[in-house]
């Protein structure tokens, strides 16, 4: 029997004694006749058990043992009856071996005298019983049949031999060498000075070269064989028009390859590669024009390390020449960041009257730019000034949190009927939402607060010299009360104070203000000429010049219309727009407006390194993806496949008290469907019908059926024609009853029931 109070705690008895449940344990078993079957197992390495966590265990039918999953491997436990059992004879608990136990040489067991015996052998090594370590030098360890890994000859060497290195052998052999009472050494007298000479026992010999006349050269004769000598050097010592030397020649080109180390000097011009006088002071040829790939390398600068970017650059003209230009880099926004922004002068945006988009997935998200550029003019009042400066959301805007909101993220949003409306959270779990609603011409707006239902809308004043807040007026409970201090109203309206009425009747349709001493109310007045007011917020007239600058830091700005792609460049005199090469979307590099023509895996944003990709806003790190394939927000450090330090939102459908039946067909822009009953008039069931499992692997769903006060119905959770849901039959739908919650995930062939159960703790 199960009771319900248990399952609402989280845990579940079994057997005997049903009221008693040990605190600590999740499942409870007693019984003394009965015991807990594990599921049999044939094979253990099919899905899900392929997969299964760390910790199951199961009994494996083939080995009749039970498995455990450790380390994501399934381990069979200790089988009694293969375990040692005994150790020298003894099976208690505690084994005792001594020597007496085991024989010398037994089970690798020696004496000392054996184990030293043993460790000289062979060796060369002796170990004597007081433990002193020596070498036996009559060993062939020591009577070397190598020198240096060279072999050496086994014949036995004769008086005075000497070892020789034989190559034909590859050995050292003895052999005799010959005998010399006297050696003597003859150099020319005019060259070299000889010393030492004859040594006739054990000296040196040496030669050292007399000091010769500045600038001669050893040669032979000029013009005639014969012995050499130190003399000038003629002309005809140097053979003409040789390919082995640099020559000094006006015409023609040198043929031969030479190098020159040291310093020196070049005349004028120095032509590389060319058949031409060169026209600069170095000209270099050999530039293929179909690559463009020139014939200048400069080695190295290759693998040279990147360097901040500066602010001049070289380019190329052309004719080739190589000048120095204003580096494009210099005005661009980095998909790193910027550092040393000047706000006065730098600007995220457009120069002329075009609109500023930014887009994600080439899909705008977020417009800048007059009324008129955005094509947001229309004859209704306020919507009329083409020159008012717009700011057009083409997305829901949705608001960071902390972490312990549980529901309902903040966020700005307009519905399919173009109701714009504000929702967000309360005190973690409760929500707020305003705006205005309705459809077909029958609009209203929206003041919401919940869950409960008891939860105040609160109208406040604050006051700066004490920063004190005072209430003013309450809504709770469906009752309306004004200077309430805090107190539930006891009425349908509840006035804690006086109250007066003055002024006009009908439709207000403008700013209204309080005179706070006499407490009439009046319309607020604004001037028209410099400010506007659209959309709930008060814009500048951005006809003004501070919109409109015709300077940049006292420095004009050339009024010459751009075209797309131009960047302002400072000429001498102005700020003149100018076509830079090497400007953003070019090759290798992303568009701040986007690509065209990229190719999915080869087009890429990231490192091509084990370096992380970092995301960042105002300098600050919001995402990063690692080497490891971790996605990581608000963390330099994930651990998992995605890691969000912070909180997320998912999609949520809601069907409050809905008085017909409601069929919904999921697919991937839901994750939670909720449905609420508060009275007993909207008790009409929602049906889910869910996606094939086999198109959607790993996608999870929630639902959660709420019901309050009298309200009643079920949810229904159907899968598509012949899949399951859990132990459930196929295309056999899941009910979720009044306050129950659930969620499943897609196996890729069927939905797994993750949680099921109670959500009135929530």
């Amino acid at each position: 029997m199960l009771s319900s109070a248990y399952l609402g705690a989280q845990q579940l008895k079994l057997g005997k004694n049903p009221t008693s449940i040990e605190k600590s344990a999740l499942l409870d078993l007693n019984s003394d006749k009965q015991g807990l079957l594990l599921p049999r197992i044939s094979d253990y390495t099919v899905a899900p058990l392929n997969t299964a966590p760390d910790g199951m265990i199961i009994y494996y039918v083939p080995d009749k043992l039970l498995y455990i999953r450790k380390n994501g491997v399934w381990k069979k436990l200790v089988d009694e009856t293969s375990a040692i059992s005994s150790v020298n004879g003894q099976t208690g608990p505690v084994v005792s071996l001594t020597t007496a136990n085991i024989s010398e040489s037994v089970n690798l067991y020696y004496t000392d005298a054996r184990a030293r015996a043993a460790f000289s052998a062979g060796t060369g090594i002796s170990l004597s019983g007081t433990g002193v370590i020596s070498a036996l030098n009559t060993s062939n360890l020591w009577n070397a049949a190598q020198l240096q890994g060279r072999n050496i000859g086994t014949t036995a060497p004769a008086d005075q031999d000497v070892l020789t290195w034989s190559a034909a052998t590859s050995t050292w052999l003895p052999k005799a060498v010959g005998s010399v009472t006297s050696v003597a050494l003859s150099l020319p007298s005019s060259v070299f000075t000889v010393s030492g000479s004859p040594v006739t026992s054990t000296g040196t010999l040496s030669g050292t070269f007399n000091s010769q006349t500045a600038n001669t050269v050893f040669a032979a004769p000029n013009g005639t064989d014969g012995t050499p000598f130190f003399r000038a050097l003629v002309a005809a010592d140097i053979p003409s028009g040789s390919g082995n030397y640099i020559q000094n020649i006006s015409t023609g080109t040198q043929a031969a390859s030479f190098s020159i180390s040291g310093n020196g000097l070049i005349g004028t011009n120095l032509g590389v590669g060319i058949s031409t006088t060169p026209a600069n002071t170095l000209e270099v040829g050999g530039t293929t024009a179909a690559s463009g790939l020139s014939g200048l390398r400069l080695t190295g600068l290759g693998a040279a390390t990147l360097q901040s970017s500066m602010a001049n650059t070289l380019a190329v003209n052309a004719n080739g020449d190589v000048v120095v230009t204003q580096n494009a880099a210099a005005n661009n926004w980095l998909i790193t960041g910027n550092s040393n922004v000047n706000s006065s002068t730098h600007f995220l945006g457009t120069t002329n009257d075009v609109k500023m988009v930014i887009k994600s997935n080439n899909t705008s998200f977020l417009e800048f730019g007059r009324r008129a550029t955005l094509g947001l003019v229309q004859n209704y009042p306020s919507y009329t000034d083409s020159d008012e400066s717009v700011t057009l959301m083409k997305s829901a805007l949705q608001f960071d949190v902390p972490s312990t909101v549980q529901f309902y993220k903040p966020k700005f949003y307009t519905t399919t009927d173009g109701n714009f409306r504000l929702k967000g959270s309360a005190a973690g779990t409760d929500f707020f939402e305003l705006g205005s609603t309705g459809s077909n011409n029958a609009g209203g707006f929206d003041f919401i607060i919940g869950d409960d239902g008891d939860e105040p809308i609160l109208f406040k004043s604050y006051y700066y010299v004490d920063s004190s807040y005072t209430e003013m007026m309450r809504m709770q409970s469906k009752k309306v009360g004004i200077n309430m201090a805090g107190v539930t109203p006891a009425q349908t309206l509840d006035v804690r104070g006086t109250m007066r009425l003055t002024g006009s009747t009908g439709t207000p349709d403008n700013i209204l203000g309080r005179n706070s001493t006499s407490g009439d109310i009046a319309t607020l007045g604004y001037d028209a000429t410099t400010l506007s007011i659209a959309s709930g917020s008060v814009k500048a007239n951005n006809t003004s010049a501070v919109w409109n600058a015709n300077q940049l830091q006292s420095t004009a700005v050339a009024g010459t219309a751009p075209t797309s792609g131009q960047y302002l460049v400072y000429d001498g005199t102005s700020w003149t727009p100018t076509t830079v090469s090497g400007s953003p979307g070019g090759s290798g590099t992303w568009s701040t407006t986007g690509n065209s023509g990229t190719t999915a895996g080869t087009n890429f944003i990231g490192t091509t390194d084990s370096k992380a990709l970092v995301v960042k806003t105002n300098s600050t790190e919001v995402m990063r993806v690692d080497a490891s394939s971790h996605v990581g927000i608000k963390t330099t450090t994930p651990s998992s496949t995605l890691h969000v330090n912070g909180s997320f939102a998912t999609a949520v459908a809601s069907y409050d008290n809905p008085s017909t039946a409601v069929t919904v067909n999921l697919d991937e822009t839901y994750y939670m469907v909720a449905r609420l009953s508060s009275n007993y008039g909207n008790i009409a069931s929602v049906t889910a019908n869910l996606p094939s499992a086999a198109t959607c692997p790993g996608r999870i769903y929630v639902f959660s059926n709420t019901v309050t006060s009298s309200g009643s119905g079920k949810l229904y959770v159907k899968p598509s024609s012949s899949e399951f849901i859990g132990s459930l039959g196929n295309n056999t739908a899941m009910t979720l009853d009044e306050r129950i919650s659930a969620a499943i995930q897609s196996t890729g062939s069927y939905w797994v029931v993750l949680y099921k159960g109670s959500n009135q703790g929530y």
